[in-house]
């Protein structure tokens, strides 16, 4: 067997110290954690209003680390609903059990925890009056801190689920396989398979779950059956699909019934060849939902901010995929949508204002 160089060596060494600085800081980051929730008898988790599955895993591993410290009762809310089929199965074959915000008593529980998300962001409905004990997230924020708030904001992480994962095994705490396939399906969508804004965090607790994940639930949840309204919406974004400047691709889906609707069009059909940049929107509640998507290009979660801010709403999100809404308010949806298209072009800086449709 060779010897191993000197150079090879020192490799081994920094690998080896890196791995050993990364498990003392996640239990350091658990401890700090347990110190402001303990002692507690209830807790809230408190997710989006429209959770996706690193949002629902989040907050399920949550729980479960919760239960491991001898909390009796822990909840986990949303304000709004889930609409998506795969977050649907998710929750029903993993018996993830979850109240709506509007029936929750806040006076029930003595710790708010907000996962993947941040409080006063546009897509969380909890109200600034209700106290929150710890925020853990991954994505960029430049809200005002609380100074009574405990925060892990993890930007570097490609998903909150990864987190979480962590503080589990830094606790040592069990993981039963409906809890690490929620887990494991969290990662993998909020890293798109491990291909968007992947951690070496991301890699160790993806392989770490992929031994403990039920693969029949996961087949169950990663095909689900699906309602005639997703062919009627993926009919509508066909027929509106247009394409400018050739790397730019906008559809509009008009009214759907859920905001999930527009991101899983966004990744669809940001599939297509030699596409940069895919913008999809809808409306929603009375207001403009949309999702961008880019390639190659790190500012979706810029471009997002800029559009919702010149029409006074909130976006953001990461270098290559982002998301915000946009109130209507005195006007037309039809005048809110022409409006909203030359803002992007205007942000995009697309100059041919007339594209070519896909069909």
């Amino acid at each position: 067997m060779p010897v191993p160089s000197e150079k090879q060596n020192v490799i081994l060494f920094l690998e080896r110290h890196k791995i050993m600085n990364n498990e003392n800081f996640f239990k350091i980051k658990v401890q700090e954690l347990k110190r402001h929730i303990i002692p507690t008898s209830s807790s809230l988790i408190v997710t989006h209003d429209y959770p996706d599955p690193d949002c629902i895993a989040a907050a399920f591993g949550i729980q479960l680390l919760l239960s491991h410290w001898g909390v009796k009762t822990s909840q986990i809310t949303f304000g709004g609903f889930v609409g998506r089929a795969e977050n649907r199965a998710m929750i029903r074959f993993l018996n993830i059990q979850t109240i709506p915000l509007m029936l929750i008593e806040f006076s029930d529980y003595d710790r708010t925890i907000v996962v993947d998300t941040f409080p006063g962001d546009g897509n969380i409905s909890l109200e600034s009056k209700h106290h929150v004990d710890v925020v853990i997230d991954h994505h960029p924020h430049k809200q005002i801190q609380d100074k009574n708030t405990y925060y892990d904001i993890q930007k570097n992480i490609g998903s909150t689920s990864t987190i979480i994962t962590k503080y589990l095994i830094a606790e040592k705490c069990p993981i039963p396989s409906n809890v690490a396939t929620a887990l494991f399906y969290g990662i993998k969508t909020d890293t798109k398979q491990l291909a968007r804004k992947v951690s070496p965090e991301d890699i160790e607790c993806y392989k770490y779950l992929l031994e403990l994940i039920n693969h029949q639930d996961l087949s169950n949840i990663e095909s689900p059956d699906r309602d005639t309204e997703y062919f009627k919406v993926l009919h509508r974004a066909v027929e509106s699909m247009t394409f400018y400047d050739d790397t730019y691709g906008y559809t509009h889906l008009s009214a759907v019934s859920t905001p999930d609707y527009i991101a899983e069009i966004a990744d669809l059909f940001h599939s297509i060849e030699n596409l940069e940049w895919m913008i999809c929107s809808a409306i929603f509640k009375k207001q403009i939902y949309f999702s961008i998507r880019s390639r190659h290009k790190e500012i979706a979660g810029i471009n997002a901010k800029k559009i919702a801010k010149k029409m006074k709403g909130f976006g953001g999100g990461h270098a290559t995929m982002a998301a915000g809404r946009i109130p209507i308010e005195n006007t037309t949806i039809e005048e809110a949508l022409m409006e909203f298209t030359d803002t992007f072009m205007t942000v995009f800086e697309i100059q041919k204002r007339y594209g070519r449709t896909i069909l």
